[in-house]
């Protein structure tokens, strides 16, 4: 039987049902704890995971070293160079100190020449710092051939993780910047900034295509695992309870 209501959800450990669902189902001779279950959160293990595996949750960002990422123009497309943009002077210095960390990870590496080359945008972060991308909109993303692949819909996670009672979620920090791009491929990702000019080794946001390849990527690493669904840089995992178990 299937019935249209309301659930309510509060932070107090509180089972609500409302009127309107006790009455469809006939729920008023049924003890309320067959009903509702607590809806909780748990951080308890978050320490013990940092303890444990400090590489994966280092500020650091990682390398994918099973797969890369090839750009494919369309034919007859030709380079466009654009100049670079204006930086307000205050932001000199934030901007600097986000393109030396870029330049000390490996993400971009200084070059003198390029055909290709895009304009910065700065976007602050609500932690007051700074992610630079790459304005490829004005001219490498008409110039790039779709990546075919599909991002999942909601109801491809939901089926994923129905039945599971305690969900996690893994949010990966620079996701497309832990992607290596094909070496053919990085003087089309050429940024122009107010120090010159930089080449992306990894996949940097803003690249129209970069989506679609990052979602088949993860959908190939989570291939094989249970109870997982993963959406861009998110990776959301579901169980029956805490307890490790392989393949799950």
């Amino acid at each position: 039987m299937k019935r249209q209501a309301h659930f309510y959800v509060v932070e107090q450990q509180l089972n609500l049902v409302g009127l309107d669902l006790i009455d469809q189902f006939n729920f008023w001779s049924v003890p309320m704890n067959r009903l509702c279950n607590h809806v909780t959160s748990s951080t308890s293990a978050i320490s013990t995971l940092k303890q444990a595996y400090p590489t994966v949750f280092s500020d650091v960002p990682g390398l994918c070293t099973k797969a890369n990422v090839q750009l494919t123009l369309k034919e007859g497309a030709q380079p466009i160079f654009r100049p670079k943009r204006s930086v307000a002077y205050a932001m000199h210095m934030t901007v600097d100190e986000e393109l030396d960390r870029l330049e000390n990870a490996g993400i971009i590496t200084p070059v003198k020449y390029s055909e290709w080359a895009a304009p910065i945008v700065v976007v602050k972060k609500a932690s007051q710092a700074v992610r630079i991308c790459g304005d490829y909109s004005t001219g490498l993303n008409d110039a790039l051939q779709p990546h075919q692949y599909p991002l999942p819909l909601p109801q491809d996670i939901f089926a994923k993780l129905s039945n599971c009672k305690m969900f996690s979620q893994i949010d990966l920090s620079d996701a497309f910047l832990q992607v290596e791009v094909q070496e053919e491929s990085r003087d089309m990702l050429t940024i122009n900034t107010h120090r010159g000019l930089y080449r992306y080794n990894r996949l940097p946001p803003g690249v129209k295509t970069a989506p679609e390849a990052f979602q088949q990527l993860v959908d190939t690493m989570l291939a094989g695992l249970e109870c997982k669904s993963g959406y861009l840089d998110d990776v959301l995992i579901g169980g029956m309870d805490e307890e490790p178990r392989l393949g799950r």
